[in-house]
């Protein structure tokens, strides 16, 4: 039998373990203590008299004495506590100060400001407060714990019926790290909480890393909260699938189905040398001198998404650059280098990969919601695909191999289906109508599957809804058919034409459509891809740290946690 769980008595958030609870109290008593000290109205005179009593009564004495030392008492504690938080938010804004703050040059500032503050005497910085890391690093416990409790209240808190979280490897260099992410809607904005980051071991299996994401999720919300994960193809999605949806990251998918048609080894087996050949003068030309970007132009103001690493992009670049690049070789006096390039087949190949990598950048989008977007993605693909299936000659074969590939690699789930009706743009549009019943099926299995988690949560119940009686079997079949004609009557609601800001038309229509909204309130929060704009800095910064052994993991991690979510 599942024990009952533990309650926090200062904001109700529920916790399996108990010293999970009694370290998420005593951030609130941490929290508690800061507020009413930074709260309490207190005039200059008296702060000058209750911290700086030893300095003014050594002025008063001798008004001279800039070069004196007093010991480590003279400060109090809540000031010791007040520099060890400047002193990490330096360190999350930039990691790199964590070898700058303990440097020369740092404590020659620190040592001028505090004999500027001259009234209250000057002293030495490094006799007083000693090492600057180590001084951080001491207080770094509390402070996390104190950007813990909020995390925590805020996830526990959720109004919606549960979460995203994304793990997602990112590489820098030979080296990996996974970076674990929750999301959530609050008010009409997707937020999210960067919950723990670890080196990538080539000995761990997926059990293994869905273990660590399981032990850190245990630390943040209750067991029961449903879970959209979204996992990268180094991670084992069947050990995900127990804990909840494992959806795979669309980038990353996105990316094996050029990867796979497009692998060299793949097209020489295939006798595509022709593909072959363009691809390599591809490399040549927008790679050799190394000024692609800078000389030629970036090819899009977004970028894709760091786990984009796509064989086309010299390809797409030659194809859009194409007089530049002419013209820079031709000043090179380079020309064989064009006049080797095949422009029919570049022509075609661009037509192709041009809308994949335009797709990609569109699901990577971190502003608003991208789930809705995937299964509307695969059919837009899917119709590329098979329109330039029936030309002539190799670029045919190509569109064969894309399909295939796309259906191995680019799996549409459940939560895709679901959360493309829950766009009022498009409901039901962009699939055939052949379709429409078994995507209506899988809304409504939805709303059977997680209907208990609405019971005490009377906000979002419909008026009308009646209670259980004594015909248990009737009235569940009942219940049933009013999720079917809640969504049948949002179905045959005229289609918005202009693209919605998908959760202030939910809060709208919240009390109309319940049901159908707190799923939206849920799975629209839950991102297509699963690697962000900042993961490749984070894992850098990480990896640095982790190389020169500046920090054990547990205080990196609490560091990368800091940076990412108090700042």
């Amino acid at each position: 039998s599942q024990t009952e769980p533990y309650t926090c008595g200062a904001c109700g958030i529920q916790f399996q373990f108990y010293n999970n609870l009694l370290e998420h109290m005593q951030s609130h008593a941490a929290d508690n203590e800061n507020n009413i000290a930074s709260s309490q109205p207190r005039s200059p005179l008296s702060v000058v008299e209750e911290k700086w009593k030893p300095q003014l009564q050594r002025n008063n004495t001798n008004n001279t004495s800039a070069s004196g030392s007093v010991g480590n008492s003279s400060i109090p504690e809540k000031e010791r506590q007040n520099i060890a938080e400047r002193l990490l938010r330096v360190m999350c804004t930039d990691l790199g100060a964590l070898s700058v703050v303990s440097g020369k040059e740092f404590i020659k500032l620190a040592q001028t400001l505090v004999d500027s503050g001259a009234r209250y005497g000057a002293f030495s910085v490094t006799e007083i407060l000693g090492n600057f890391n180590t001084l951080a690093l001491k207080h770094l416990p509390r402070m996390y714990n104190q950007v813990k409790v909020k995390v925590t209240c805020a996830l526990g808190s959720n109004a919606c019926l549960g979460i995203g979280v994304t793990c997602h490897s990112q590489s820098v260099g030979p080296d990996s790290c996974y970076i674990l992410t929750a999301y959530q809607v609050e008010g009409n904005h997707i937020k999210s909480y960067m919950l723990g980051i670890k080196g990538v071991d080539l000995r761990d299996n997926g059990d293994f890393v869905h273990h660590w994401v399981q032990n850190v999720l245990s630390e943040f919300v209750m067991s029961e909260i449903r879970t959209v994960y979204v996992t990268d193809c180094r991670v084992n999605a069947s050990a995900f699938s127990k804990a909840g949806m494992c959806l795979r990251c669309s980038a990353c998918a996105l990316n094996s189905v050029v990867q796979s048609v497009l692998n060299k080894r793949t097209l020489q087996a295939r006798n595509m040398h022709e593909v072959i050949e363009l691809l390599n003068v591809c490399e040549d030309l927008a790679g050799s001198t190394g000024l692609s970007k800078e000389t030629f132009g970036s090819l899009e103001e977004t970028s894709p998404p760091p786990c984009w690493n796509s064989v086309t992009d010299s390809l797409l670049l030659v194809h859009e650059r194409y007089e530049q690049i002419c013209e820079f070789y031709s000043r090179a006096k380079k020309m064989n280098l064009i006049q080797n390039l095949n422009k029919h087949l570049l022509s075609n190949l661009a037509a192709i990969l041009a809308p994949v990598k335009q797709a990609v950048i569109e699901l990577s989008n971190e502003s608003r919601p991208t789930l809705q977007l995937v299964l509307p993605t695969y059919v837009k693909l899917e119709k590329l695909f098979t329109s330039k299936a029936n030309d002539a000659g190799v670029v045919s074969k190509l569109c064969h191999l894309f399909l295939e590939a796309l259906k191995e690699n680019f799996k549409v789930h459940s939560a895709h289906k679901v959360a493309m009706i829950l766009d009022p743009q498009q409901k039901l549009r962009p699939v055939p109508p052949y379709q429409h019943e078994e995507i209506i099926g899988k809304v409504c299995e939805l709303i059977n599957e997680v209907k208990e988690s609405w019971v005490e949560e009377t906000e979002f119940e419909p008026s009308t809804k009646k209670p259980r009686a004594a015909g248990e079997g009737s009235a569940a079949q009942e219940e049933d058919w009013f999720g079917k004609n809640e969504v049948y009557d949002y179905l045959q609601e005229p289609l918005f034409q202009a693209t919605p800001d998908l959760f202030q038309y939910w809060s709208c229509v919240t009390q109309k459509h319940t049901k159908l909204a707190k799923l939206a309130f849920w799975l629209l929060a839950v991102p297509a891809v699963g690697a962000r704009s900042e993961c490749v800095n984070m894992c850098e910064q990480a990896l640095l740290i982790k190389r020169r052994r500046l920090l054990s993991p547990e205080d990196m991690n609490k560091l990368m946690f800091l940076k990412s979510n108090m700042l």
